[in-house]
């Protein structure tokens, strides 16, 4: 499988999310995941790295 990385737009809008809200629901990931052309799969990732990265 090939990893993708996401582009500076994509985590500028995942960070600003963030922000707000450490743990999206399925709703939200949904919504960011059509709107960054990105799975639903790899949004849940990124929000779980990211919750990691900060403890």
């Amino acid at each position: 499988r090939k990893r993708t990385r996401a582009t500076a737009d994509q985590l500028s809008v995942l960070e600003d999310t963030f922000a707000v809200n450490v743990s999206p629901n399925s709703k939200l990931r949904k919504q960011l995941a059509e709107q960054l052309q990105m799975s639903e799969r790899s949004i849940q990732i990124w929000f779980q790295n990211r919750r990691a990265k900060v403890k």
